[in-house]
């Protein structure tokens, strides 16, 4: 799995955002977990936002191995919910659903 996080130099909140990326990318590094910061106003930046639909920073954009978008977070997370939408992108967490009526959802 690999987080973009997508930040502009201008935001006050954008280096909490990296540096909660940077931590989590650490502890589930066992996972092959990467991130990568997208600027904003960077050619790269202007290529991908639009396919990921970026309206805001920081905004977070976790992608499974097949380079689909898995998560999205909008602000700077707390840790819990960081974690919990690394471990779901991870397949380390069930959804409500499935632990209550069982299968792979």
């Amino acid at each position: 799995m690999r987080l973009l996080v997508f930040v502009s130099s201008h935001c006050p909140h954008c280096p909490k955002a990296v540096t909660a990326v940077k931590d989590a990318v650490f502890q589930y590094n066992d996972y092959n977990l990467s991130y990568r910061k997208i600027r904003a106003n960077t050619l790269e930046a202007k290529q991908i936002s639009g396919k990921y639909d970026i309206r805001a920073y920081p905004t977070i954009i976790g992608l499974n191995d097949s380079e689909e978008p898995v998560c999205k977070i909008v602000g700077v997370p707390s840790e819990k919910k960081l974690r919990e939408e690394i471990e779901k992108g991870l397949g380390l967490r069930k959804s409500l659903f499935s632990r209550i009526f069982g299968g792979k959802t």
